[in-house]
């Protein structure tokens, strides 16, 4: 059944496809990561670990295990970013992997570290513990037993994990089937596709759920039978993924969970593509080391997933541990579904009478504005924004960056799309809170809209910048 001789091909393939991921990550930060944590950022970095090494001397590092304890500069930042860039190119191509999987790893783990509020999204952790199967699994030509068992029930139980989440909360738009009527409009950044989904018949939405239940609660089964079932499981797996990403932006997680979802394929399958590589006899150290890291990731895999449905205050204070390295991660997203949408809009003026909106790159804005595919893409500024309505201005990413829109900080301008204080920053800026709605297929034939939007009030009173406190009041 989970021979792994049977999937030495999809285990090279599965490899160098995780080094494009990697570059989608990477990537996205050579024009973010300035604004975000850099040394003008909304979260300086140095700011950030100077506090911890000044409270938490002696738990620096484990509240942050990252390399850039070294140089915390925008060249340092900048240079993280485009050597994770070149690593996964190099990873793409074949060269030294498991050197390559080890380096990213690191880099990322270390810039996940850093990123505070910006890089606390599941796929981050996701990514990293896949990672950590991969390097092991690179080390030898045939996987080994242990490993390619750890990485197949990472698989099963991230599907299922995602599953039960949404039936533990008791929310009630899973429970009556409703949920993904709403999702389509409330999720973080919508695109086209999505306002005709939200457009379907109502038992089409309640068809979905059901259908997203059975996928992931039911078909991971499959990935511990034949090879024939577990290419059946592949098409409904990345099947399902397919379906989010047309419909969502959810970063690189959909690209990435398809990837994964290539160990799936034997050789017999993926023969058209690739010749399996040739069975090099490895050293029996090496292959003890390999089992020995595959039955530890596979130990800690089934310790998590019985924590998730039994709990336990062992198994609490045992994660929390090993929580920095993100080996052994809980998921499923939307386990609440959110039903209403609400924005925040930003804006500044001159005199405090007439105001000037601040426009996002891609979260809605105006209304006539389509809303547009960016995944693999993540626009960091951009997804912080929609948690923002479930807090208040008091955030400290929010507050430090409403202070550098007074400033006028080129670095965090960036983020934006639309700075309509080019010349000057304002003097004051307030932040509004909207409820914003899909338009009906008749009010967009209409006047063009894709969204409508209502006032509800302010989401933060008028600041205005102190120039000698040099803070907002």
């Amino acid at each position: 059944m989970l021979d792994p001789a049977l999937y030495s091909s999809a285990s090279v393939l599965f490899v160098r496809l995780l080094g494009l991921i990697y570059l989608f990550a990477f990537g996205a930060f050579l024009f973010q990561i300035r604004g975000l944590i850099g040394v003008n950022g909304i979260l300086p970095l140095k700011t950030y670990l100077n506090f911890l090494a000044t409270y938490h001397p002696k738990k620096k590092f484990f509240y942050a295990p990252t390399i850039l304890w070294l140089n915390q500069s925008n060249i340092a930042l900048m240079g993280l970013v485009v050597v994770g860039c070149l690593t996964s190119i190099c990873l793409m191509a074949g060269l030294f992997p498991s050197l390559c999987l080890l380096s990213l790893y690191l880099l990322y783990l270390s810039l996940v570290s850093a990123g505070q509020d910006f890089l606390g999204f599941g796929w981050e952790g996701f990514l990293l513990e896949i990672t950590a199967h991969a390097f092991f699994l690179s080390l030898t030509t045939v996987p080994c037993l242990m490993i390619w068992w750890s990485l197949n029930f990472l698989l099963f139980r991230f599907h299922l994990q995602a599953g039960a989440v949404k039936l533990q909360s008791c929310d009630p738009s899973w429970k009556d089937l409703t949920a993904i009527a709403y999702h389509y409009q409330s999720q973080p950044l919508p695109n086209t596709v999505a306002w005709y989904a939200h457009k379907l018949p109502l038992w089409f939405q309640k068809f979905s759920v059901y259908a997203m239940f059975f996928i992931e609660m039911v078909v991971p089964f499959g990935i511990f039978l034949s090879a024939d079932i577990r290419f059946a499981t592949f098409i409904a797996l990345v099947g399902l993924q397919y379906g989010i990403w047309l419909t969502g932006n959810f970063s690189f997680l959909n690209y990435l969970t398809a990837v994964l979802c290539v160990i799936l394929l034997s050789n017999d399958i993926l023969s058209p593509l690739m010749t399996a590589p040739q069975d090099l006899t490895s050293s029996i150290y090496l292959v003890s080391f390999v089992n020995s890291g595959g039955f530890f990731l596979l130990g800690i895999q089934c310790l998590r997933l019985w924590h998730n449905f039994f709990g336990g205050k062992i198994l609490e204070r045992f994660f929390y541990w090993i929580s920095p390295f993100h080996l052994a991660n809980r998921y499923g997203i939307f386990a609440v579904m959110t039903r209403e949408r609400y924005e925040v809009v930003i804006e500044g003026s001159e005199d405090g009478q007439h105001w000037k909106e601040y426009l996002f790159r891609y979260k809605p804005s105006e209304v006539t504005r389509r809303p547009r595919r960016i995944a693999p893409y993540q626009p960091r500024i951009d997804w912080q924004a929609w948690f923002l309505p479930f807090s208040d201005y008091t955030e400290k990413w929010f507050q430090n960056f409403l202070i550098h829109l007074l400033k006028g900080t080129p670095d965090v301008l960036s983020l934006l799309r639309e700075n309509p204080f080019s010349q000057a920053p304002p003097r004051y800026i307030r932040s509004l809170i909207y409820e914003y709605t899909f338009t009906s297929v008749e009010e967009k034939r209409k006047n063009g809209a894709w969204w409508k939007r209502s006032l509800i009030g302010e989401f933060s009173p008028t600041l205005y910048l102190d120039k000698k406190q040099k803070e907002p009041l």
